[in-house]
């Protein structure tokens, strides 16, 4: 690698916002929610609570529970609304109670698919759920 072209990725390294942030419209509320990025190790977390087995021996499989994951990454990385406001916790019981209660499947489908966008993971979310 050229110095030039070494020193232009150390300074876009050096430069980069490490937790990119997008504001998100949800039409049927009227309002827009403010996401931010998660790092892998977040992410990761994230499936490995959502993922079960099911069957036995050589049929075993993990399956990931795609309802709860999204909920999660919501919760995760949902900077507006707070999810954790004590308002909804006294209402729903939880964060991810809450989010899967007040919004629709479509809104949870998109806003998980915005911030696995904007954590790297592009439109191929398949990488993350595998």
């Amino acid at each position: 690698m050229t110095d030039s072209r070494q020193s232009s990725v150390l300074q876009a390294l050096l430069s980069v916002d490490s937790k990119p942030q997008r504001d998100i419209p949800i039409r049927r509320l009227g309002v827009d929610f403010r996401i931010q990025a998660l790092d892998g190790k977040t992410i990761h977390r994230i499936q490995e609570q959502c993922t079960h087995y099911t069957g036995k021996g050589g049929k075993r499989e993990k399956v990931l529970d795609e309802e709860q994951f999204g909920a999660l990454v919501i919760q995760r990385a949902c900077l507006v609304p707070d999810w954790t406001a004590k308002e909804l916790i006294d209402k729903y019981g939880t964060a991810t109670e809450a989010i899967l209660e007040l919004l629709l499947a479509g809104e949870i489908a998109k806003l998980s698919s915005e911030i696995l966008e904007i954590s790297g993971f592009g439109d191929d979310e398949e990488d993350v759920k595998n």
